[in-house]
């Protein structure tokens, strides 16, 4: 009898672990809503991230710059890219020139040179590839041309000229350009696409983008008026940004409002990502600090102005940049531009499907995040020197991209 009552027990407490891991194991409910509006579903997240907050666990395992070589002596890195083999893509600006290094950061090639000939740069400021045919896309600001290269680096004779300044893009499936562009002198940006003629097929959004102007003096020169001015902006702008999820898939925001639109590459709507979160006002400390700044700048350039009027936002803009992973992954810089540093840069992070799961804080601003590596731009402060650092996410496995 007493085996009996032990053998009933020993059930019931088996039975009861089996619970309690059953339940401590479960995994965590997303709290957001799906609704509709005019046909289009919204994806609304709650203000904490289904998983919480997360953190990269980072392995240097690569540098790429140095004095002693000027095959890795870089001036002005402004874009970097990887492809599918791994090989890293410098965009060396002020060097009139593409740096190409192999996965291990071998030295493989120099694409382009300085000047205004086929092939040849005058201000190289964006770069993207495209992984089906392998292509190579750099946009000159000057010349406002989009440079085009096969994979080895030989030029196509098939540059697209656009008629606006173009500051961010990206190569859709069907080889046509989606981009940031604004016209020189008018307070706008847009988003469109753009076939490879040039042709404009869809512009989708656009947005006031204010730039605070200062008039310093005028004069005249016979008929001739001239006006001297002090044209800046203070990080607090309220910008679009676009993204790349996939070669058919694109997201953007408009950073007044926590709002990012998923489309495809026909520019209809896929989805909306919202999330709730409170406006925030920007300090009078805040904005003394800029006045102070653009103060200190004048007077660098010769001007004494004692007091200066600098428009700002009624809030903070919600984000600052959007960047995505392979996987599909969003990610949404809360930091301000205008407060840069190496360290704590906080991302919201959103799975394909749109839903928050992470919140992540990094040690370094992320240009890529691709395969289980960071790709990032640094400068060392003390001697100018620029490079490209990889890192590996020791953790990348164990980071979830989707719900329960």
């Amino acid at each position: 009898m007493k085996s009996k009552t032990k053998v009933i027990l020993i059930i019931l407490f088996l039975s009861g672990c089996i619970m309690l891991n059953s339940f401590g194991g479960q995994e965590a409910e997303w709290k957001g809503k799906i609704e509709y509006e005019n046909g289009v579903k919204i994806i609304q997240n709650p203000g904490d991230p289904l998983y919480g907050e997360i953190k990269f666990e980072l392995e240097e395992d690569l540098c790429i710059g140095n004095e002693n070589d000027e095959n890795f002596l870089f001036y002005r890195i402004r874009d970097i890219q990887v492809d599918t083999d791994g090989n890293i893509y410098v965009l060396d600006s002020g060097n009139h020139r593409l740096q190409v290094f192999d996965k291990n950061g071998k030295y493989l090639r120099t694409i382009g040179k300085r000047g205004q000939g086929p092939g040849e740069f005058n201000t190289p400021l964006c770069l993207q590839l495209d992984d089906e045919t392998g292509n190579i896309f750099v946009t000159d600001y000057m010349s406002m041309t989009i440079i085009i290269f096969e994979k080895e680096g030989k030029y196509i004779d098939k540059d697209i000229h656009h008629a606006e300044l173009l500051h961010d893009f990206y190569v859709d499936s069907d080889g046509c350009i989606w981009g940031k562009f604004s016209l020189p002198g008018i307070d706008s940006r847009f988003i469109k696409k753009v076939t490879l003629t040039g042709k404009v097929e869809n512009t989708f959004a656009e947005i006031p983008y204010y730039v605070n102007r200062i008039k310093l003096s005028s004069s005249k020169v016979g008929n001739t008026p001239y006006m001297v001015g002090y044209f800046f902006t203070h990080g607090y702008e309220y910008d679009l940004f676009l993204s790349q999820v996939d070669n058919h898939t694109f997201v953007y925001g408009y950073s007044k409002e926590y709002k990012l639109i998923a489309f495809d590459n026909n520019g209809d709507t896929l989805f909306m990502i919202k999330k709730d979160e409170p406006p925030k006002e920007i300090t009078k400390n805040e904005k003394d600090r800029i006045i102070n700044q653009n103060k200190g700048d004048l007077m660098k350039k010769g001007y004494y102005v004692p007091e200066i009027s600098i428009k700002f936002p009624d809030y903070m803009p919600y984000f600052y940049s959007i960047i995505t992973d392979n996987k599909g992954r969003i990610y949404v810089r809360k930091n301000p531009v205008s407060r840069e540093s190496n360290t704590n840069h906080e991302y919201d992070v959103f799975n394909k499907e749109g839903r928050y799961i992470y919140k992540i804080r990094l040690n370094h601003y992320p240009d890529i995040i691709k395969n289980g590596y960071l790709y990032t731009m640094v400068v060392n402060e003390d001697t100018g020197l620029e490079q490209i650092k990889r890192y590996r996410i020791k953790n990348w496995d164990k980071i979830k991209d989707g719900i329960s």
